[in-house]
């Protein structure tokens, strides 16, 4: 007779009449199940257009916190009555399919295995798994026609039967982080799109063939003259060029899709111009002379909102963009990642020491000493392959920082700066250290209307490009998939805790309070199971922590050898 894990895998048992689930009835760790404990459902079938699927492991997100202290002022659920409908959490899962409605008798079997895409969009609303769609925070989970056919698109995504359950759920995480490194970049000025020139000083500007199409709108500000070349003919003066009057057209048309701001600007001015752009709006900085004072800009827009700036010392407008589209970390450059020892951060340290041709120099910075020398310990042995040199800093105390990034960067600065942690004075002290045709990626979620003081230098002279990322997409999250099962890329290393199904309401707490230095992966057809660091694994399940990897790194092997003794059929 086949064993637990066979059985388990190829379902070979019989489902229960019960399972848990983790409903959300309103804002708060308080209201995520009945007093602290999962919700006992009954276990139906199947709906003719709907696939039962097992939760074999949910990988526990920061993006989950959010959605559970939040509630119905969440505004993916904004107004939901969760007392009376509440949701379910959970969108990083590995699934199995273990009934299949009649509906999808042709396309799906019991026994398939999947993770899925949960930012689904119907009819361009947002449908998200884990979200508005009761997600994977329980023991078994529905996808309907949403996940399965929304809009001729199924969510569902095959994996290898030789792919482990916790590196799939890790995926989803892992594409968030991919997609990091694909931000498409516009190029040239919208198409007919509403563009505001301001004229802060005289100065020359060169629009000739910046705009194939004239634009749907033009406004003026300020007195170019003869400063103004190539632009519609523009030789009168406009009003004059004010915050207020920045603001005043802008509320007008609606926002801008290109903004040009001409001469030496007060900073002001420059906040102005910056709330002034649309979404995915370019505000593009132009002055033959240096722009010395800093000024605040909404860094929460360019992380939602794709919001950027751009910036040309010479007078031909259209140099400015284009000027710097690289995608991926300088290979042999210098990389810095601020926050580096959280999981996010964990991610892309070992991503940046997994590529074909890595940072030379990777400086990581956080305020841990356990979380870096945890770090540290997993991902050295990777550094040392690829001849990387890795250095690592509790910055805490630190007095002489900039010395020290002089000595490692040559006085060069840094070719790319990643902000994992959503604190705006880390984006103004990593900006201080950037390296011409830099990338400064505002990584972590901070909210729209969040300022940081940066000096419009780093894009009329360094030609920076400031970017920020949330979520991923369908094909970010195929190829996070396709580098996993091909062996390029390790997930599993970022699993730090696990726990079996009860142990959810911990977890989510802990990823709150940040307890554990990498992910937490909860596995819920397990019961029993307290939350516990894979460090004292070996308390739980011996001959699961007897297979772990160098550095207390989890392995597939460890995995059935944990799932064999820990699941009840």
């Amino acid at each position: 007779m086949a064993g637990v894990y066979e059985r388990y895998r190829q379902v070979d048992y019989n489902l229960p009449e019960t399972y848990f689930s983790w409903e959300l009835y309103g804002a708060g760790l308080e209201n995520l199940g009945r007093d602290g404990k999962a919700v006992e459902l009954p276990l139906t079938d199947p709906r003719p257009d709907q696939v039962l699927l097992r939760v074999d492991a949910l990988g526990l997100c920061f993006s989950d916190t959010k959605l559970i202290w939040a509630g119905p002022n969440h505004p993916r659920i904004l107004g939901r009555d969760l007392q009376n409908d509440p949701t379910v959490a959970g969108h990083e899962a590995a699934m199995t399919v273990v009934k299949v409605g009649s509906d999808w008798k042709n396309k799906f079997s019991v026994g398939q295995r999947f993770i899925i895409q949960a930012d689904i969009k119907i009819g361009g609303e947002q449908k998200a798994f884990g979200y508005v769609q009761r997600g994977a925070m329980a023991q078994y989970a529905y996808a309907g026609p949403w996940v399965l056919d929304g809009e001729g698109t199924c969510y569902l995504l095959p994996i290898k039967d030789e792919t482990g359950y916790a590196e799939a759920a890790l995926v989803e995480p892992w594409a968030c982080v991919e997609a990091a490194y694909h931000q498409p970049e516009r190029l040239e000025p919208v198409a007919g799109g509403r563009v505001l020139v301001v004229c802060a000083a005289a100065d020359v500007a060169d629009f000739t063939g910046l705009f194939p199409m004239p634009p749907a709108s033009l406004v003026v500000l300020g007195a170019p003259g003869s400063a103004v070349h190539g632009l519609m003919e523009i030789t009168a003066s406009g009003p004059e060029a004010t915050p207020e009057a920045v603001r005043d057209a802008a509320a007008t048309a609606g926002g801008f899709d290109d903004i040009y701001l001409i001469g030496i600007p007060e900073p002001a001015l420059i906040e102005a111009c910056d709330l002034a752009l649309a979404p995915g709006g370019v505000l593009c900085f132009l002055s033959a002379s240096a722009i010395p004072a800093k000024a605040a800009l909404d860094i929460g827009r360019t992380h939602y909102e794709l919001t950027r700036c751009i910036g040309s010392a010479v007078p031909l407008v259209r140099n400015a963009y284009g000027q710097n589209v690289r995608q991926e970390l300088q290979a042999g450059g210098r990389a810095w990642m601020i926050g580096a020892a959280g999981p996010m951060g964990q991610m892309h340290v070992q991503r940046a020491l997994e590529l074909p041709r890595p940072p030379a120099i990777l400086f990581c910075t956080d305020l841990s000493d356990e979380r870096m020398h945890y770090m540290k310990n997993r991902l050295q042995p990777i550094a040392d392959k690829k001849g990387v040199k890795l250095v690592c800093l509790n910055v805490g105390g630190v007095t002489d920082l900039g010395t020290r990034i002089a000595d490692l960067t040559g006085n060069a600065g840094f070719d790319d700066v990643y902000v994992h942690a959503p604190v705006p004075a880390l984006v103004e002290q990593g900006a201080d250290y950037l390296g011409d045709h830099s990338i400064l990626n505002i990584f972590a979620g901070v909210g729209i209307g969040t300022k940081a003081k940066l000096s419009p230098e780093i894009f009329r002279k360094l030609h920076t490009r400031m970017i920020g990322s949330s979520g991923s997409s369908m094909e970010d999250i195929v190829n996070t998939l396709a580098k996993l099962e091909s062996g390029q890329l390790a997930t599993r290393i970022s699993l730090a805790a696990l726990g079996g199904i009860e142990a959810t309401w911990l977890g989510i707490k802990g990823v709150k309070e940040n307890r554990f230095p990498g992910k937490t992966v909860i596995f819920p057809q397990v019961n029993n199971v307290d939350l516990v660091g894979l460090d004292g694994f070996a308390s739980v399940c011996p001959e699961a922590a007897a297979q772990l990897g160098q550095g207390c790194v989890w392995t597939n092997q460890a995995e059935r050898a944990f799932l064999d003794n820990a699941v009840e059929l």
